[in-house]
This record gives structure tokens, C-alpha cells and sequence, in this order.
């Protein structure tokens, strides 16, 4: 097998300090990250005034629901709980902790799909790589069309050698957003390996995207050996 030469586009959110072991090595022997970061809902400076205190928090949670709090308050405290979360991965991490916000969450409000994902960022980083996996997929049973979980879900599976899911996963990407650079990288890659035609399609998008940097030569270093294998099986 391969060692992938994953696309990488920084780290996860909140961990710039403590970054996790890498899944793969590049050619070169230098590691590569593969996750997505995603700096979409990191909370604002001053966000987080008046949140609830850490010690009550399950408490708040508790109350709201024997006082059948009204849906409009649950979705709020729901978004409290998930902006101390978005902080507690921010510096200097603090993963459990973001842990336990995000579950506080989704006890207020089950459909709170970002939360899920963030879980699932905050598993990768514990190496607990099922869980990881498994609230991709609830994140993605809520809102099928949040392509960052795609995403996630097709680095997740690439990195257990799960090429066929992976493939599935970044093709999902492309259906939302059809030049999306790393996925189209990516499913080349993993089209390369599988020996299907469509590698060289996906490749020479990505080139027509992005062919700048290490990434646009490696590109074309594989589009090189497809058209050697053409050549070869002539």
C-alpha cells in the first residue's frame, strides 16, 4: 500500500499547540495531517460572557427539561453549551472538557448536527477513531449536505485502508461542491490506487484548480504514472 500524500490544510481547530499524531507519512517521510479545520464556528472573542458556569452546567441542563423549557431556550443554551466547546478547543486545548460541552449540547438539542462533528474532531484527536467515524455519520443523519463531515468521514476512512467508503465519502464532497481542492486530490489518490479511470479526471481538475505548491507537482507525477500504465498496457 502506498504511503498517502494527503493534502494537508492545517490543523484542527484548537489544537495548533498539541497537534495529534499524523495517520500517514508522505514519500518524503515527513507527516502529513488529513483532517479538515474548520474555523467556521470558532466563538468570538467575548462570545462566551455570561456562559454558564462549568459546575452547573448539567444542572442547567436538568431544570430545563423538567421545567419544559420552551424549544426556543433549549436551542440557545444548546448553542451556550457548544460555543464553550468550540473554547475549550482553542488555546491551550482542552479536549475532555470540549467533550462534555458538546454532549450538553445535543442532551439540549438532539439535532444539533455541528456538535456531533465537533465530537467527532475531539475522538480523532483521542485516537478513539470508531467514535470518531460514528458522529460523523449522526452529524451527517441530521444534515446529509454538510460537506466538512464528508469530508472528515472520507480522511477517516482512508486512514483504516477503507478505500471503497473513502472514496464514497470524498465523492460526496464533489457532489456539493464540485471543486472542492482536497477532495478532489484526494479521490484521485485513492482513484489511483484503485486503478480506476477516473483518477486521471480528478487529478487534472485539481490541477485546474490548484496546481500551484508540492501538491500541483506530486499531481502530476501521478498523472505521469497513469500515462505510463496506458502506454505499458498498449
Amino acid at each position: 500500500m502506498r504511503a498517502w500524500p494527503f493534502l494537508s490544510v492545517g490543523l484542527l481547530v484548537g489544537c495548533t499547540a498539541t497537534p495529534p499524531a499524523p495517520r500517514h507519512d508522505s514519500p518524503s517521510g515527513q507527516p502529513e495531517l488529513v483532517q479538515l479545520e474548520d474555523r467556521s464556528e470558532a466563538a468570538p472573542e467575548g462570545a462566551l460572557t455570561g456562559a454558564l458556569p462549568r459546575a452547573s452546567a448539567t444542572a442547567a441542563v436538568a431544570q430545563a427539561a423538567n421545567d419544559g423549557t420552551d424549544e426556543a431556550l433549549q436551542t440557545h443554551r444548546a448553542r451556550r453549551f457548544y460555543l464553550q466547546g468550540v473554547h475549550f478547543l482553542q488555546q491551550p486545548p482542552d479536549v475532555d472538557a470540549a467533550i462534555r460541552e458538546f454532549q450538553l449540547a445535543l442532551e439540549m438539542d438532539p439535532r444539533f448536527y455541528k456538535a456531533h462533528f465537533k465530537l467527532g474532531i475531539c475522538y480523532y484527536h483521542k485516537g478513539q477513531y470508531e467514535l470518531e467515524i460514528t458522529e460523523y455519520l449522526k452529524c451527517l443523519a441530521i444534515n446529509r449536505n454538510y460537506a466538512p463531515a464528508w469530508l472528515n468521514l472520507g480522511h477517516a476512512y482512508l486512514a483504516r485502508d477503507e478505500l471503497e467508503l473513502a472514496r464514497d465519502a470524498y465523492q460526496e464532497v464533489l457532489n456539493l461542491q464540485p471543486d472542492h481542492r482536497i477532495a478532489l486530490y484526494n479521490l484521485g489518490l485513492v482513484e489511483f490506487d484503485l486503478r480506476l479511470p477516473e483518477a486521471r479526471e480528478r487529478l487534472e481538475r485539481f490541477l485546474e484548480v490548484d496546481g500551484q505548491g508540492e501538491m500541483g507537482q506530486r499531481a502530476r507525477q501521478y498523472l505521469d504514472e497513469l500515462r505510463q500504465r496506458e502506454e505499458g498496457a498498449r
